[in-house]
């Protein structure tokens, strides 16, 4: 009985603590790139920053708009400039949100 009450305690801590670590969407405007710690902090909405951090295995890609349209082309961390409109796929980590994907599109404003 022991056994079976420890087992569904460590399925409910298990399920509880999955959001936690869930994949998320954020987009918004590249304000700061900072070289040495690796990191970006994108605008966000209502004055709050976020700090997102790249990792080596991070995949950075952008569109080539070139005269035979657009395709994503690979990138290295001194691609990303202020100014980038970019979706950043990954997670939160404490204060900053890890990246796994970063994307900017060819000509993508908000006005």
């Amino acid at each position: 009985m022991k056994t079976k009450k420890f087992v569904s305690a460590m399925l409910l801590a298990s399920v509880l603590s999955l959001p936690a670590f869930a994949d998320m969407d954020i987009q918004g405007q590249i304000i700061d790139v900072n070289h040495t710690n690796k990191t970006i902090t994108i605008s966000g909405m209502h004055g709050n920053n976020m700090v997102v951090q790249v990792f080596p295995y991070t995949e950075l890609k952008g569109d080539d708009c070139g005269i035979f349209g657009a395709y994503d082309t690979y990138h290295n961390f001194t691609a990303l400039k202020p100014g980038m409109f970019v979706e950043i796929d990954g997670y939160p980590q404490g204060q900053v949100f890890g990246a796994k994907e970063i994307e900017w599109k060819c000509g993508r404003r908000a006005y």
